[in-house]
Order: C-alpha cells, then structure tokens, then sequence
C-alpha cells in the first residue's frame, strides 16, 4: 500500500513530507508480543496466576467422595442451576433454557437497533434496569454455585434461577 501511490504518480505530496507508519505498527506489535511471550512463560515456568480452585488440586481418591465438586468459575452460574434443580431431566431442560437464553441475549443487539426508532428515553432506562437485575442474579448464581448446597443455598438458588431466567426472557421480548 507504501508504493501504491508512488506507482501511480502519487498524490502530489513529496516523500519527505510523509510518514511511513509501517515500521513504527511492526514494532509496538513485535514488543506487544514479546510482553505476552514473556507473561506466558513466566505463568507456564513459575505458576503466577492462579485461576483455579484449590480443592481442584487435591489428589484423586477414589474411595474418598469430595465434599462438594467445584467447577471453574466461569461454569459455576450453571453448575447452580444444575445443582438447585432435584431430578436430572428437569435440572437438563432448565439448563437447556439458560444456555438458549444466553444466546437469544446475543441477538439483543440487532432486536435493539432495529426497535431503536421506536424506543424512548424512558424506555432504555427500563432495559438497562433488566440489564443490572439479569447481571446480578448471575453474580448470585455464582456465588451459590461455590457454596456446599445447603437448604437456605438451594432456595436462594431456585429464586436466583427464575429471576435469571424471567429477566433474560423479558430482555428478549422487550
């Protein structure tokens, strides 16, 4: 692209007068890539970050069952569904739902330009108040994901699981 308008006759612009910015975009992207080659080396080599749970590193027996299972934690949200849920197949379609209505969420963004035009001011306060109700139970969900399931954790969990369900829908349809 450089020698494009120099091929061409240019654009009336002397070459003194310009600035390749080439060599300057190669450089702070090679030293960006050096910085992550290096964070990845010293997280492999040393272990700095630890995202995992420490009951995940508890050697396996096989004849002891753990207390409770813990998950990662971009998992426990629906790991609480699953665990607040008493039979199998109900705990399947609920999670089901969620990961459908996880998706539908994704598609907000088309569904909102389109109904921009009708939209109000009021209204968009409206949604983002769904917004922070639907971000808090999942923040909920999580926490009562890592919990051992007690009763006060299960029905807190079952609650959490119907406004977070309840809110991701009436986002959909709003």
């Amino acid at each position: 692209m450089f020698l494009m308008p120099a091929l061409y006759g240019g654009y009336g612009i002397d070459s003194v007068l310009k600035v390749a910015f080439y060599p300057h975009m190669l450089m702070t992207d090679a030293k960006c890539l050096s910085y992550l080659i290096g964070l990845i080396f010293l997280q492999t080599a040393f272990g700095l970050i630890e995202l995992s749970h420490p009951d995940n590193s508890i050697p396996v027996n096989r004849f002891v069952t753990p207390l409770h299972i813990v998950p990662e934690w971009y998992f426990l949200a629906y790991y609480a569904v699953l665990k607040v849920i008493p039979s199998k197949t109900g705990g399947l379609l609920v999670f089901m739902s969620s990961l459908i209505n996880l998706a539908l969420l994704s598609e907000i963004r088309a569904l909102n330009t389109r109904m921009l035009i009708r939209q109000h001011f009021m209204t968009r306060n409206v949604v983002s108040g769904w917004v922070i109700i639907w971000v808090y139970s999942m923040i909920f969900l999580i926490i009562i994901g890592s919990a051992i399931p007690q009763a006060t954790y299960i029905l807190y969990g079952r609650l959490a699981t119907i406004v977070y369900l309840t809110t991701g829908l009436v986002l959909c349809l709003y």
